[in-house]
């Protein structure tokens, strides 16, 4: 007789942060049956207990340690890894993702080293000879070792003789979980060869290799839950598939690697707002939950028979109505307006509807502290007003979209594409942190590969699938404005909160300026806090410091708005030069420049007034990171004051509404505008309020 029993698995290598939403979902669905549902985290358990232990860290050096003395590990490699097991040799203490410590940005990055430390640990510690997508049977029968193989025979073995399960259900939702599924699936036929092997993916069946299950469903919209319904129905077990209630019981939220327990959840999948509310009440009076990331949904009960999920079609459309539907669906739960809770929603990239143009000030006061936004930005134009708008009302956009990783280089020779590119990396004060979606795909999409296949590819992907939450985006020089100045040190501390559920939690404790901010000095392993020890200089340009000038001109050429033709020219020749330090790095600078003659004298011919006895202020740059510190408005402000006899003027196009803009808050104002025939485009002279003594027509435009 076969046993009434099933077991929900959910496979590594995930986030740690939350429970699984589709587990929750079939759990729901089957409440009522005649099966008994008993669930395994087995992502959660393999950080726990196979990768943070002090015991699994242990085994995995002792078995580097064998390995260095047969000859597999190079000894320069092996004295890096015992290095790293000194960071990590008690292991990763799991209080440490509990209480007051965790929002520690410095402890936060002794936190993640030692977690890094324990990641490359195991992965080294894995077997050149355990070929896992090829054969399960190797590593059992020869011993060889991967974390994977630890995972069965202790975790997986304890769960299969507590429950005995008639069935098990895989839930993939990644590409970083089909080796680990099928491994364990594998494991399971070897093992337990009466027990019916199922596995729910939405990834595609060409990544996983069907002879380790039975049956393999594709989530794709209702019709994955459709088919898994019919298939216990065939035999005798029915599902409820009308008004599911997803169930996330089972595992207490609190073992789950945060500080407070987060829950991810799909709001379109319920029928309505107050349907929805009603869950959302309940997983915070009940489960303790304090966080919620709303995404969209895998299954849709009330979408129409054959059609794709309610929630793919709308993102197919912009992103549009899909942003109308959630803040609808949520908007019973707002108006119940819950304390100290917090939320980060997904949204397609394209615009946010009008109709909700003045509805984010209303999210952030509801607890929306980040929008995920998703997009192709070859196909699909950034909403730069609407992150501008966010950004605003202090809430952090997110990018997740097709950037470099895995792209064929003349591709790049789109100039849409490589803009929007470059404005995803150069505006970090509007784009507060992004990721290439192409990044964590692992190498080699076949993972069912032939026995025959190269051990060391079979390698690389274990290794992959346990390091792919650590691995840092490289972006090509090409689209950083600023790459030929000296760089910041450090990295952008977001590196470090690569999970939906850390980053949330933070920005529960740091506003979004405060944590924009952060760098983690991974070397020191220390924080630096931009905009904290800023020092202005104003000087001669013969009394700058050697180097401070090559550096100048590069700022100036990064900045991007002049023609860099005559700039080291007319900066040896200032008045005075102005800039910012921090951390060693020129940050900003701007200068007083003696306008050369012949500029002088055409600006006299299109304006009417001699510029004489005027210094012009230009030059300005400020490297992005520091961008709305006031850093521009310090140096306007000290290099004014130390103009003496001089008048002071600037050029601004008057199509550059953010420089205008800036120029108004610092007491600066229009006096007139003229058109340049070599620019082509209308141009303003600006001047500081205190040093307009005469009048002047600003209204009489001039031609050249």
């Amino acid at each position: 007789m076969i046993s009434p029993t099933i077991l929900l698995i959910h496979p590594p290598a995930v986030s740690s942060a939350y429970p699984c939403w589709d587990a929750a979902v079939v759990a729901g669905a089957l409440k009522n049956s005649d099966l008994n549902v008993c669930r395994y985290d087995a992502n959660l358990d393999f950080y726990r207990t196979h990768i943070f232990s002090k015991e699994s860290i242990n085994f995995y050096f002792n078995l580097i340690q064998k390995k260095k003395k047969s000859g597999q590990i190079a000894s320069e490699t092996y004295l890096t890894l015992k290095k790293m097991y000194e960071t990590c040799e008690v292991g990763v203490d799991l209080d440490a993702f509990k209480g007051k410590k965790f929002y520690d940005p410095g402890y936060f990055i002794l936190l993640k080293n030692k977690i890094n430390a324990c990641l490359c640990l195991a992965s080294h510690a894995d077997s050149h000879s355990s070929s896992l997508a090829a054969s399960p049977r190797v590593g059992f029968v020869n011993g060889d070792f991967n974390p994977l193989i630890l995972l069965c025979e202790q975790g997986l073995v304890k769960k299969m003789t507590r429950h005995d399960p008639g069935s098990v259900i895989f839930f993939i939702s990644s590409p970083n979980q089909a080796l680990a599924a099928q491994t364990m699936a594998g494991f399971i036929k070897l093992r337990y060869p009466g027990v019916l092997v199922i596995a729910l993916t939405n990834i595609g069946s060409n990544l996983l290799n069907s002879r380790y299950f039975d049956q393999i469903f594709l989530n794709q919209g209702q019709n994955g839950l459709i088919q898994l319904a019919d298939f216990f129905n065939q035999r005798g077990i029915k599902m409820n598939l009308q008004s599911i209630l997803p169930d996330f019981g089972g595992i207490p939220l609190d073992d789950y690697l945060t500080p407070e327990p987060v829950v991810l959840v799909h709001p379109l999948f319920f029928k309505d707002s107050v349907r929805l509310s009603g869950f959302l009440e309940d997983q915070i009076r009940s489960r303790g939950a304090k966080g919620f990331i709303f995404a969209q949904s895998s299954f849709h009960p009330d979408a129409p028979d054959g059609k794709m999920d309610l929630a793919c079609d709308l993102l197919e459309n912009g992103g549009k109505f899909s942003a109308t539907k959630i803040v609808r669906h949520l908007s019973h739960w707002f108006s119940r307006k819950q304390p100290h809770i917090y939320f980060s929603i997904l949204l397609g990239m394209g615009d946010f509807p009008l109709e909700y143009e003045n509805i984010l000030s209303d999210l952030f006061s509801s607890g929306l502290r980040l929008i995920h936004w998703e997009g192709d930005i070859q196909k699909t134009r950034i909403p730069e007003k609407r992150l501008w708008e966010a950004s605003k009302q202090g809430i952090w956009n997110h990018l997740s979209v097709n950037l470099f990783t895995g792209q064929d280089s003349s591709q790049y020779g789109d100039q849409n594409y490589g803009d929007r590119i470059k404005f995803i990396v150069n505006n970090p004060n509007i784009v507060h942190s992004f990721q290439d979606i192409n990044q964590y795909t692992p190498q080699g999409a076949d993972q069912g590969a032939d026995q025959g296949a190269d051990q060391r590819t079979i390698q690389s992907k274990v290794q992959t699938l346990i390091q792919e939450k650590f691995v840092r985006l490289t972006i090509p020089q090409k689209f950083v404005t600023y790459a030929k100045v000296q760089p910041l040190p450090g990295i952008p501390f977001w590196n470090l909160l690569d999970d939906p559920g850390y980053l949330l939690i933070y920005l529960s404790q740091f506003r979004r300026k405060s944590l924009g901010s952060l760098r983690a000095d991974l070397t020191n392993q220390a924080v630096i806090s931009l905009g904290s020890r800023m020092s202005f200089t104003y000087q001669s340009p013969k009394d700058l410091p050697p180097g401070v000038l090559d550096e100048i001109c590069k700022m100036v050429e990064a900045g991007g708005s002049v023609d860099i033709t005559h700039v080291r020219f007319n900066l040896e020749r200032a008045y005075k030069i102005g800039y910012a330090m921090e951390n060693g790095v020129i940050i900003g600078n701007s200068s007083l420049k003696h306008p050369r003659a012949a500029f002088i004298q055409r600006l006299k011919q299109m304006t009417g007034v001699d510029f004489t006895h005027f210094v012009e202020r230009g030059y300005t740059s400020v490297r992005p990171e520091y961008r709305a510190m006031g850093v521009g408005a310090k140096l306007l402000e000290g290099l004014t004051k130390r103009a003496k006899d001089y008048r002071v003027f600037s050029i601004i196009s008057e199509e550059n509404l953010a420089t205008q803009k800036i120029a108004l808050r610092n007491n600066t104002k229009k006096i007139l505008t003229y058109f340049s025939e070599k620019l082509d485009k209308q141009m303003g002279v600006w001047m500081p309020e205190e040093m307009i003594d005469w009048p002047i027509d600003k209204d009489k435009d001039r031609e050249s």
